[in-house]
């Protein structure tokens, strides 16, 4: 029953109450014999109890509507907590269709990576070639010691094929997983990073994600000796820059800030200079 409707019996029930006491004296002392103020005095009296009953109800009246007041604030809880359910229940369907999507997009992004290895010209042309693709070879220490600056190039040459197609696969695959991160809302991820970081930092993130975690293995590895022979890497790209001016006899064709810029990072880390980059005049 609504507050409006009892409140609307109560006041016609006290109202029915009152003349239905006064009557009642009417009758038991008809007839009246003497009108006088004391006599309406006593009459008037003789409603001390019946005044009484309707404070007393009035207090009864007062806790019961505090108790259907408490009834409806706990009803109007119970409802709200059934709508934030709801509205939760909405946004995990809406994240579960995002991580769906992400999915999706991330299985395009690794196949079109795939086929683009398949189709490189490069040593490594599946994922499970990348470890051989980074053991030294002759190679190596062309790019070290050779002061020739034909050898020098073609010895570069020669690296670029064996790695390049897996540095290419490597920051599509690291693109993938940023992109999955990013829609998923994880917000513990650092996307700053440069690729192979990327990779062997966030490894535990993406062991369960589809299409990424087929790769990973393979992917983190090279990842890790990537990021193990980076000051080798810098020579062997600083012999490169070298050898190119000496080759052209352009010493412009190169920006030699390029070069001093792996010159620090070398001295840095207490590197030597390739034996092509300690000649006279580089």
């Amino acid at each position: 029953m609504s507050i409006k409707k009892l409140s609307a019996l109560l006041i016609g029930g006290v109202i029915l109450m009152v003349l239905g006491y006064g009557v009642t004296l009417v009758v038991m002392t008809w007839p009246i014999d003497e009108v006088s103020l004391n006599k309406s005095g006593v009459f008037g009296d003789s409603f001390g109890l019946l005044t009484s009953l309707f404070s007393g109800l009035a207090f009864a009246g007062l806790i019961i509507t505090i108790v259907m007041q408490k009834d409806e604030l706990a009803l109007q809880r119970e409802e709200l907590k059934l709508q934030r359910a709801a509205l939760e229940g909405q946004v995990a369907e809406l994240k579960s269709m995002s991580k769906f999507a992400a999915i999706d997009q991330v299985r395009s992004m690794v196949e079109a990576a795939l086929l683009r290895l398949s189709e490189s010209e490069g040593e490594a042309t599946k994922p499970e070639h990348f470890f051989a693709a980074m053991m030294p070879g002759p190679e190596w220490k062309t790019l070290f010691e050779s002061k020739n600056p034909n050898e020098v190039v073609q010895a570069f040459q020669v690296y670029t094929k064996k790695t390049g197609p897996a540095d290419a696969f490597v920051s599509a695959f690291s693109n993938a997983a940023k992109f999955y991160l990013r829609a998923i809302g994880n917000e513990h991820v650092n996307f700053t990073l440069n690729e192979f970081e990327f990779i062997v930092i966030n490894n535990p993130w993406l062991k369960e994600v589809p299409y990424l975690s087929t790769y990973l293995t393979s992917v983190a590895q090279y990842s890790e000796q990537k990021l193990t022979y980076e000051p080798a890497h810098k020579m062997f790209m600083l012999a490169f820059l070298v050898a190119t001016q000496k080759i052209t006899g352009n010493a412009d064709i190169v920006k030699r800030e390029s070069i001093d810029e792996i010159v620090e990072y070398l001295k840095k880390h207490d590197k030597e200079l390739p034996a092509i980059a300690k000649l006279k005049g580089s």
